[in-house]
């Protein structure tokens, strides 16, 4: 009875702690984070639509955005792995070719995303893990750890990760070579770095340590093998630095968290990287919390010095030191002597990547900063060439959409039209893309007509370009479906749909989440039209 009494107390006490932690995220998101909050529903009803029976192509996003608008690049292109894909593998930790990963734009809702950091065990095989799969139980047992303890999200279906092993191509000829422009958004849209520790001798450096004492100084104390490798490895090394130096905002975060890693993110306002090895484990401990790496650091612990399986990673490396400085040179408003060190190209290339963080973390004011250093790094550099230049424009006019700056989005996006149509000719697709950021901006300013008109161009360059099963043509014909719903015109909004459903199936297949946005909308029109049955169906 006693036991009981103090279980429930226990469970009484957590549950206060719980509300007080809620309370406080909610607090910090209604005073920190309102104005990315309704600039990422602003951006919602700009791209897609809103209101009753509004359209949801893309999540929200104009299926045409995705196909018109030009360098971003956001997460496109990058794979994570479902956390219940994860636990349902049989093989531990999955392999590229067991294909159980997704893009990571394919979701409709924010997730909690976990990058995995961790030194290989068997790299001349190559393999991640050791025989048993030890490091693939740790994995697992950390993150069902941290979801009892209401750390991270409790549905696994919130929670995605990204393992280098299952991410990256294995079958390809230089894996690495995917990082090579993806290192820097792939940890940018990352919420926490998690670190597995396999080590069966843990016994043997621990036992004379008290939890407290460890957590003094976890990057000097812990004495794991398997740990002090990790901070020599040069790849290891750079995750680190990259999960402390990329922006990292807390406000999107707050509502998928609790706990110790609540109280982290508001003290430390960084991105949480945890340890968790074979002691944590075996003690029943919960993860160790490393102190962000500072600016300092780089020279000290310089991963491009670190030791690497292949040396044919080490130019690699290196670049993406070169990225770690350039950015910490950014944010201490530092750009033009980034400029004068590592030139305009590099310093360019490096404010694209960091708006793309800033976009995908609904910081479009930030990116919107990042996308004008941009522009004013390549207009000073007599070697940047005119297209690069529109294409920073084109990004530009995106930005002022998402802030709902529609007038100045119009005139950044003619200023691109007119570039493109120098460099290229008027009917290259650079010209369509633009012409369909322009057809966007009109929507929302409400002229469908000429919404209706641009769409057309599009629509006319495209299929000339690419004929007419291209999956832009079927985003140009569901565009154009989204202005006739707006207009009221059903009936054509119905027929454009199904275009562009016919195209999509041919190309992409039934069971392709583009053509389940597509049905999405269809069904839309059919519920405006009062026919329910066929909406439901």
């Amino acid at each position: 009875a006693e036991a009981g009494k103090a279980q429930e107390k226990d469970k009484g006490a957590a549950v206060a702690e719980k509300e007080r932690q809620k309370a406080t995220a909610e607090e910090l998101v209604t005073t920190e984070a309102d104005k990315a909050g309704s600039l990422a529903k602003e951006q919602k009803a700009q791209e897609g639509g809103s209101g009753v029976g509004a359209p949801a192509e893309e999540a929200g996003t104009n299926a045409g955005q995705a196909a018109v608008a030009g360098p971003e690049k956001g997460v496109q292109g990058i794979n994570v792995l479902p956390l219940a894909s994860l636990k349902l593998s049989k093989n531990g930790i999955p392999r590229s070719s067991e294909k159980l990963t997704v893009p990571a734009d394919s979701f409709d809702q924010r997730l909690f995303r976990i990058f995995v950091s961790h030194r290989w065990l068997q790299p001349e095989k190559p393999h991640p893990d050791a025989e048993g799969n030890p490091k693939y139980k740790l994995l697992l047992k950390c993150i069902e750890d941290m979801q009892e303890r209401g750390w991270i999200p409790s549905d696994d279906d919130k929670i995605v990760l990204w393992i280098d092993y299952a991410c990256i191509n294995q079958d390809a000829k230089d894996p690495a070579a995917e990082l090579n422009d993806n290192m820097l958004r792939i940890v940018g849209m990352c919420d926490m770095v998690l670190t597995p520790v396999v080590d069966e001798e843990w016994e043997s450096w621990a036992a004379h340590l008290e939890r407290d004492q460890i957590e003094k100084d976890v990057a000097g104390t812990y004495g794991a093998k398997q740990w002090q490798d990790y901070w020599k490895r040069a790849w290891c090394l750079l995750e680190m630095f990259f999960a402390a130096h990329v922006p990292f905002t807390p406000q999107l975060v707050l509502p998928l968290i609790g706990g110790e890693v609540l109280n982290f993110v508001t003290e430390k306002k960084a991105r949480p990287h945890v340890l968790y090895g074979t002691r944590e484990s075996e003690k029943n401990e919960i993860a160790f919390f490393l102190v962000p790496l500072r600016d300092e650091k780089l020279e000290e612990k310089d991963p491009g010095n670190g030791e690497l399986f292949s040396e044919n990673d080490r130019q690699k490396i290196k670049y993406h030191v070169k990225e770690l400085r350039i950015s910490t040179m950014v944010r201490q408003s530092k750009t033009d002597e980034a400029v004068a060190t590592f030139g305009a190209f590099d310093v360019a290339n490096v404010l694209d990547k960091l708006a793309e963080v800033h976009k995908e973390q609904c910081q479009f004011q930030q990116q919107l900063e990042r996308v004008q250093e941009a522009l004013e790094v390549r207009r000073k550099d007599p070697k940047s060439s005119d297209n690069a230049v529109a294409g920073t424009l084109m990004t530009m006019g995106l930005v002022y959409e998402r802030l709902g700056r529609f007038d100045i989005a119009l005139q950044t996006h003619e200023e691109a039209l007119e570039m493109q149509k120098k460099i290229h000719s008027h009917d290259h697709v650079d010209v369509a893309r633009t012409y369909g950021n322009m057809a966007n901006v009109h929507e929302a300013l409400g002229d469908f007509d000429k919404a209706l008109e641009l769409n057309q161009k599009v629509l006319d360059i495209f299929t000339a370009t690419f004929g007419h099963d291209h999956v832009d043509v079927a985003k140009t014909y569901n565009n154009m479906g989204l202005v006739y719903e707006k207009l009221g015109e059903y009936k054509k909004a119905l027929e454009y749909y199904q275009k562009s459903l016919e195209i999509k199936i041919k190309a992409l297949g039934h069971d392709h989440v583009d053509v389940a946005k597509t049905y999405n909308n269809m069904g839309s029109v059919l519920l405006n039209q009062g026919d329910y049955k066929k909406a439901l169906e």
